[in-house]
């Protein structure tokens, strides 16, 4: 590669906003204790959850520490926009190739999804795949209507050719589809554009971190067949719940890696680095009596050494609110961990003993999970949202997900317009 070869800017195609054939994407995962870029090449274009690695070539990467960043949100621009700058052209220096426009992941504050419920008007018998623009354009502005961010859009059950959704074993076309839709808040979504435009970078698009990272650790048939996806970060935990191959719930939860190390770091009088390096060299979650053992780790305020016991006492029990927070919010928004188990994957689940915890809590079969591999990119757990963004920027429409690409001029033609009137109605 040369230096003179540089980021197309061709605009979005009609069915989807990124792009196609040898062009190149630019993704940012933004995290709270990690900015982490990755300058991918797509080689082929793919329909699809399922771009394979083979399609996808990461011609420069790079992971730096994150500042300004918290929970999910912007809270020191200045800060956020150098970590911003550092990654993106650390990632430029390898790849030599100058970014323009970037797709940005992560675990955004205030994640969450909606379900509608669209139906056609008197006289039609069902949606056809036509009407779709118009949905988009109903949904986003009933996203727009409570200043929130649309950021996805699915149908509950896969497509056929010509509808949104497929008909009954009788032969009768279905007559209204399920929309769901994730969104983050319009808010949080302003900060990250003039955090970029600052950073002289164009915000081309949003991944829902739990989204991305739940493509670089599944397959097809998992999330098909249904399955939970765990990502735990430093700050937030985000969870997706795919059934018939979409997600029908994604979320994410202020509770984290970091906040253990805060609390050992205050009950056992440690500064921040040394806690941190106690629970990740001597923690678990394994709190039985064979654990207790004296730690070469002393107590800030005794000096008397540490136990093991209660060092893993400590990040157990702060281990175990997350996975009950998760499985209380699925059960009260009506789902439960599905047949297909749950797998973890983030920075925590690497933590000794977090698995069987995770089995426990939730009932089901637990596994972790690295990304897959990508030409140029092999990647640890903390960096699935990253390599799931390459996967998802990869391909142009996945399989019951919806044209959905902001400022389309079919939103606003007359044959749309008097769709969506009629959706509108019905959500």
């Amino acid at each position: 590669m040369t230096g003179a070869r540089r980021q197309a800017s061709r605009g979005p195609s009609r069915l989807w906003p990124f792009k196609a054939r040898g062009d190149i994407v630019t993704i940012v995962d933004l995290g709270a204790q990690k900015v982490a870029c990755a300058i991918a090449c797509l080689n082929t274009p793919h329909f699809g959850l399922d771009a394979g690695p083979r399609d996808i070539e990461v011609l420069g990467s790079a992971t730096v520490r994150s500042s300004g960043f918290s929970k999910g949100r912007i809270v020191n621009i200045a800060a956020a926009e150098t970590s911003v700058r550092r990654a993106v052209a650390q990632a430029e220096a390898q790849a030599q190739i100058t970014a323009g426009e970037v797709v940005v992941t992560g675990q955004f504050e205030g994640l969450t999804t909606q379900i509608f419920e669209a139906k056609p008007g008197a006289g039609r018998p069902a949606i056809l795949k036509e009407d779709a623009f118009a949905i988009s354009a109903a949904v986003e502005e009933q996203c727009l209507s409570v200043q929130r961010k649309l950021l996805h859009m699915f149908t509950s059950s896969p497509q056929e050719d010509d509808m949104l959704m497929p008909s009954y074993s009788g032969g009768t076309p279905a007559s209204e589809v399920d929309v769901i839709a994730i969104s983050m808040p319009q808010k949080g979504a302003r900060q990250f554009a003039v955090c970029l435009s600052r950073s002289m970078l164009t915000l081309r698009g949003f991944v829902a971190g739990p989204v991305a990272a739940a493509l670089a650790v599944t397959n097809s048939l998992e999330r098909q067949a249904g399955v939970l996806v765990i990502d735990m970060g430093a700050q937030s935990t985000g969870y997706a719940l795919f059934s018939q191959g979409v997600p029908v719930v994604v979320e994410c939860i202020n509770s984290g890696g970091q906040q253990i190390t805060d609390l050992i770091a205050q009950v056992f009088a440690l500064r921040k680095f040394e806690a941190e390096r106690a629970k990740v060299r001597y923690g678990s979650v394994f709190d039985g009596l064979q654990a207790d053992l004296d730690l070469p780790v002393r107590n800030g305020e005794t000096g008397e050494p540490i136990s093991k016991f209660a060092l893993n006492h400590l990040i157990r029990s702060n281990a175990s609110l997350v996975f009950r927070a998760v499985n209380e919010r699925l059960k009260g928004a009506g789902y439960s961990v599905p047949m297909g188990g749950t797998v973890l994957t983030g920075g925590g689940s690497l933590l000794p003993g977090i698995r069987e915890l995770a089995s426990h809590l939730l009932a089901s079969e637990v596994r972790t999970a690295k990304p897959i591999a990508l030409n140029g990119l092999n990647a640890g757990n903390a960096l699935a949202a990253l390599v799931g963004g390459c996967l998802y920027a990869s391909r142009h429409q996945s399989a019951g997900e919806m044209p959905y690409a902001p400022g389309l001029a079919s939103k606003d033609s007359s044959y749309a317009s008097r769709i969506g009137q009629w959706l509108r109605a019905s959500f």
